[in-house]
This record gives structure tokens, C-alpha cells and sequence, in this order.
């Protein structure tokens, strides 16, 4: 028996999934997302409707380590991530090339959130925006460091007529607060490899599609996220309670 159950209208409809942040993990995600609507509108389910955000553009340092191609240089990489999955899938989804506004977009208009941004203020404040709102959006929220990070699956907000509980990164991580991020970017590869291992990204994104699928395929889950570290080789599920 699952713990928790998929969301009805996550079987009956296209799900409407946000995605903040299309950088290292992000594009991974992103890419993740394309196959798995593909699977499963082949087994007959709608899919998905995905709007990403992302104001950055593709640079040098990005090539190689995210989802990104030596052509893509200069390029916005929402909108260009975007594109790219709707030609060859073809689909009509949306990039929107800003960063992501809490004052001007609304979260709970979405099925599921996924940040993938290092900004821990940011991750803050999303939880907090929701709290008070009848909102069954699920957050899926993913963090790394250098070689470890972590995968949560949760809800933006914790209302009391909410029927299924299910914390978040931010409840499990309440430091996430006030935490002072250093995000000095990175002028070349070799410099961005002696502060971040190459496959975390890949490996972050495979635990958030091995989540979306359980959801999407097995119709729930008992564990939501997991705590990973590539250079022990070790994924430590956060089973739930």
C-alpha cells in the first residue's frame, strides 16, 4: 500500500507543471520531463503542460555540464530549451525567459513545482507564499553541492483542509531562511569542475524522474526524495512517515 496517492487529476488530466530554474539540474529535468510525457501520452495519458523559467543565458562554462550545446552559446536558456523539446517532440510548451517572480506568478495555479535554483532564500520563500492558501500543489524542490544534494517531494502548502500532508524541503530544512548563498559564477570549466563534480546534476534528475514516474506509472509512492552522494556512490531514500 502507498502512502501516498497520485492526485486524481494528475490521471485524468494534463498535469500543469512549473519549472524554476533551467541550468545544471534544471536542464536535466527538463529533458527528463520531455521522455517521460512521451511514455506516457504513448500509453494513453495526457501528459504534461510545462512552463519553464530561467533569465540566464547559455555560456561557456555551462557547455558540457548542463544540457547544453557549443551552438547554443549566447542563447536564453529556457526559451532555447523549450524550443528544442517542442520540435522534436511536438509539443507546445512555454519557457519564459526571466527569473521566476513569487509577487507575479502564482504557484498554486500549477499541478507541481520544481525549483531547481541555489538560491536557498528563494526556496524559503516559495514555502512561505502558500501557507496560508487552499493549495494542493505538490513542490518537488532540488539542491546540491559539490558532490552530495537532495531531492524532496512536498507540498507548498500545509493548510488545515489539506487531506494529505507532506512536508517539504523547507520543513525539513527550515534554515533555508535567512541562509547566505555564495553563487560566485564560473569563468571557465575548469573552475566550475573544482566546485561541482560533473554527473551530480544527472544524478539529482534522475531521483526527481524516478518520483514523477512512480506517480505517473504506479499511481503512488512511499518515499519522497532522497539524499544523494556520488562519490560514495550512495542514495539514502526519505521515506515517508
Amino acid at each position: 500500500m502507498f502512502k501516498f496517492y497520485t492526485p486524481a487529476n494528475w490521471l485524468e488530466n494534463r498535469v500543469k507543471i512549473a519549472l524554476i530554474g533551467v541550468g545544471g539540474t534544471g536542464s536535466e529535468v527538463l529533458t527528463s520531463l520531455a521522455r517521460i510525457d512521451y511514455a506516457i501520452r504513448e500509453l494513453g495519458h495526457a501528459g504534461f503542460h510545462v512552463t519553464a523559467w530561467d533569465g540566464d543565458q547559455v555560456e561557456r562554462p555551462n557547455i558540457g555540464r548542463q544540457a547544453f550545446y557549443p551552438s547554443d552559446l549566447g542563447h536564453n536558456k529556457a526559451v532555447l530549451t523549450i524550443q528544442r523539446i517542442n520540435y522534436l517532440y511536438g509539443q507546445d510548451w512555454i519557457g519564459i525567459p526571466e527569473m521566476f517572480s513569487i509577487e507575479c506568478n502564482k504557484p498554486e495555479y500549477f499541478d507541481l513545482v520544481i525549483t531547481c535554483v541555489d538560491v536557498a532564500q528563494f526556496r524559503a520563500d516559495l514555502s512561505q507564499c502558500c501557507r496560508s492558501k487552499h493549495c494542493r500543489t505538490l513542490w518537488l524542490d532540488t539542491g546540491n553541492g559539490a558532490h552530495t544534494g537532495q531531492v524532496i517531494l512536498g507540498r507548498l502548502s500545509h493548510h488545515d483542509d489539506c487531506q494529505i500532508t507532506l512536508p517539504s524541503v523547507y520543513d525539513f530544512h527550515p534554515e533555508l531562511d535567512g541562509m547566505v548563498d555564495s553563487n560566485t559564477p564560473s569563468c571557465s570549466m575548469e573552475e566550475a569542475l573544482a566546485s561541482q563534480e560533473l554527473p551530480i546534476n544527472r544524478a539529482i534528475a534522475n531521483v526527481a524522474m524516478q518520483l514523477i514516474w512512480g506517480l505517473l506509472r504506479n499511481g503512488g509512492l512511499n518515499w519522497q526524495g532522497a539524499y544523494l552522494d556520488i562519490t560514495k556512490g550512495s542514495q539514502i531514500p526519505i521515506n515517508i512517515a
